[in-house]
């Protein structure tokens, strides 16, 4: 597993967190979802979510009010609440592919061999960073990592891929304002 620019980690954790969860699945080379316990020596860290899953009661329909959160386009179900300190994280990563900034997987031309020179194709070059195929692909890079338990996506998510099951998770479950 690898960090990537466009690892989503904005959720309140040290650097320190960060280096122990890519030190404890740097060998990981496909899409996963684990949750862990942190060691002690590395604190805490804040969970937004309530419910049953945190052993709360559910969330009422009073309590809960429906807004964006973040850059999301969806509305999320939000709780006037504090986020509260665990020491549990849930960390999701995978596969990730994008264009390679380096040629676009176009040729690259040197302009200045031979076009009879048997080592450099008559003056062009195919892609080190990624093979002359326009993309860089990545086994396992890191998603995301929170605090807190695994969650489904919310029903409002385009990429939900269960919004039925969601709904009913959601239905009873709330994220920190």
């Amino acid at each position: 597993m690898k960090k990537h620019k466009d690892s989503h980690l904005d959720h309140a954790l040290t650097e320190a967190q960060i280096d122990h969860i890519m030190k404890l699945f740097a060998d990981r080379e496909s899409f996963f979802i684990k949750t862990i316990e942190l060691p002690a020596d590395l604190g805490t860290v804040p969970c937004g979510l309530y419910g049953p899953t945190m052993g709360d009661p559910p969330i009422g329909e009073d309590e809960a009010d429906l807004a964006p959160r973040g850059s999301r386009a969806w509305n999320s179900r939000l709780v006037a609440r504090p986020p509260r300190q665990v020491r549990q994280i849930t960390v999701i990563a995978g596969p990730h592919e994008e264009t390679c900034t380096t040629c676009n997987g176009e040729l690259i031309h040197l302009g200045f061999a031979p076009a009879k020179d048997p080592f450099t194709n008559g003056g062009v070059v195919g892609c080190d960073h990624c093979n002359s195929t326009g993309k860089l692909k990545y086994d396992c890079i890191l998603y995301t990592a929170f605090g807190g338990p695994p969650a489904p996506q919310e029903p409002g998510d385009p990429g939900c891929k269960d919004p039925e099951a969601s709904a009913r998770f959601w239905r009873n479950h709330a994220i920190a304002k």
